[in-house]
């Protein structure tokens, strides 16, 4: 009887959250870090590997192969976890943090950054018609990414001002 109400459901709530979090596995939970520093530490020298074979690791390949290995461990390991992590299980996690009022604000200030981008690219495709200007295609694409940029952050700013 016990066995039958003891259902991942159960197991979930029961689970009190953990500052590193778990992961659904097979009908139970394992802490996050259990899978996450393994297939990490596989992935690093995997990445030390590959140096290897494709002569990055320099002059002397096992020492270059080992340092990427151990640079590549931790952030290959923070995203094993950050794939693997039920967010349910996470102490002091937002339960839902698409719903934030913070990303309100980012969806208002991309919605209308996306507008001013049109318009002052088109002004500026305008202008460079009528003159007869020739710009550099990395010039025209580096300007319309900083008016996005600058666009959005504006934006945001003045959203989170507003609250």
């Amino acid at each position: 009887m016990y066995n039958e109400l003891y259902t991942w459901e159960t197991a979930m709530i029961d689970d009190a959250p953990t500052r590193w979090g778990r992961v659904r596995f097979g009908r139970g939970t394992v802490p996050a870090m259990r899978l996450a520093a393994p297939i990490g530490a596989l992935l690093a020298a995997g990445f030390g590997v590959v140096a290897v074979l494709s002569d990055a690791a320099g002059p002397r390949p096992l020492v270059g192969g080992t340092v990427v290995a151990l640079v590549s461990f931790a952030g290959l390991t923070g995203l094993v976890w950050a794939m693997l992590v039920d967010r349910r299980t996470l102490r002091g996690a937002t339960d839902r943090p698409e719903e934030s009022v913070e990303t309100v604000w980012f969806d208002a200030a991309a919605r209308g950054a996306f507008t001013d981008t049109l318009i002052v690219t088109g002004i500026a495709l305008a202008l460079l018609a009528v003159t007869g200007a020739d710009i550099p295609a990395i010039a025209a694409l580096t300007g319309t990414v900083v008016v996005a940029l600058t666009s959005v952050s504006v934006r945001y700013l003045v959203a989170r001002r507003r609250g």
